[in-house]
């Protein structure tokens, strides 16, 4: 998934190839306490991207608390599936983590005819990250002003309204078939390639309705060219109070894309627990909490274990919905 923020483009080069860094504290036959050489953090997205940004914000504090360095490695492809099988496949010794999150661990693996790796046995979710606020818009001149006009408006229309994603089985198509099951609507799908495509899409009216990433929507709604109709949070966001969330509106989508840190199944308990904890100290710092305020990213703090029952409970979700919805990719 890609999101754009005024931004992001400063933070990126500010930060360059900063490298990331934990430290953990068991032994390895090569002897010497974990780690003891560099660590690889696969982000299984372009450079720029939302999740690249957020990784590389991390750096330097993960640097000046732990010192030993991870190496950022972008492997971008199919829904992020390609580096997420490059960290499956990868000795289970902590030394090749992935950032993972709801499309490349949930739905891609439900929704491709022949999937690259079993999400629930090969790999353990170690430390949350957060997500991306997910936005329900309609161009300003929608005759709908509300979601529940919205609703109402595509039950009754014919032929169907229809509605875009940043690609076939992301995160944005599959809430939308949650809205759409959840509400006994009908919503002709139109898949866009990546979140600015889709935006522009949007715009020109070329699709009725999107769920788009709040970063990359936000300065349209400010200008009067969206409306604003739910947003996929646990409470509304402060910004527009006045707009519900999916929740309220009895859609069980609390989140938008969400996001976190992983490894192969089989890690020590030890190094699992300490890069949870690196991750989780760092995501509390001021400074990072007043950045990813900026970029409209949420973060989450969890428990390791309790990060992992969310996560085997999203991919038993997200299942459901791309088996309802018939979602299928080659």
């Amino acid at each position: 998934m890609k999101s754009f923020h005024p931004t992001r483009r400063a933070i990126l080069g500010s930060l360059g190839a900063t490298m990331l860094a934990t430290h953990a504290s068991t032994a390895f036959s090569q002897g010497g306490a974990y780690p003891n050489r560099p660590i690889k953090v696969i982000v299984p997205w372009a450079v720029g991207g939302g999740g690249d940004v957020i990784v590389r914000l991390m750096g330097p504090s993960l640097q000046r608390r732990l010192g030993q360095p991870i190496v950022v490695d972008n492997r971008p492809g199919a829904i992020g599936t390609i580096g997420s099988l490059a960290a499956a496949r990868s000795p289970a010794d902590g030394y090749t983590l992935v950032y993972g999150g709801m499309e490349s661990h949930t739905i891609a693996p439900s929704a491709m005819k022949k999937a690259p790796y079993d999400p629930k046995k090969e790999f353990i979710a170690i430390a949350p990250l957060g997500f991306f606020p997910a936005a329900l818009v309609v161009s300003a001149n929608h005759p709908a002003k509300n979601l529940t006009q919205f609703l109402q408006m595509a039950k009754d229309a014919k032929p169907e309204m229809s509605f875009g994603s940043w690609s076939t089985a992301t995160s944005g198509h599959l809430m939308m078939e949650a809205l759409k099951q959840t509400k006994g609507v009908n919503l002709l799908h139109v898949p866009y390639n990546g979140t600015a495509p889709l935006l522009q899409a949007q715009l020109s009216h070329q699709v009725d309705c999107s769920i788009n990433v709040l970063s990359t929507v936000e300065p349209h709604i400010r200008n009067g060219a969206l409306r604003l109709l739910a947003v996929a949070m646990p409470e509304r966001l402060p910004e527009f109070p006045d707009v519900p969330t999916f929740k309220e509106n009895g859609v069980d989508v609390a989140r938008g894309p969400w996001v976190g840190i992983f490894g192969p199944v089989g890690l020590p308990a030890d190094v699992v627990a300490r890069v949870h904890d690196a991750v989780d100290a760092t995501l509390k710092e001021s400074a990072i909490v007043e950045q990813t305020k900026k970029m409209f990213f949420v973060v989450e703090h969890m428990d390791q274990r309790a990060y992992q029952d969310f996560y085997l409970s999203e991919v038993d979700r997200w299942g459901q919905y791309v088996k309802k919805a018939k979602v299928a990719i080659e």
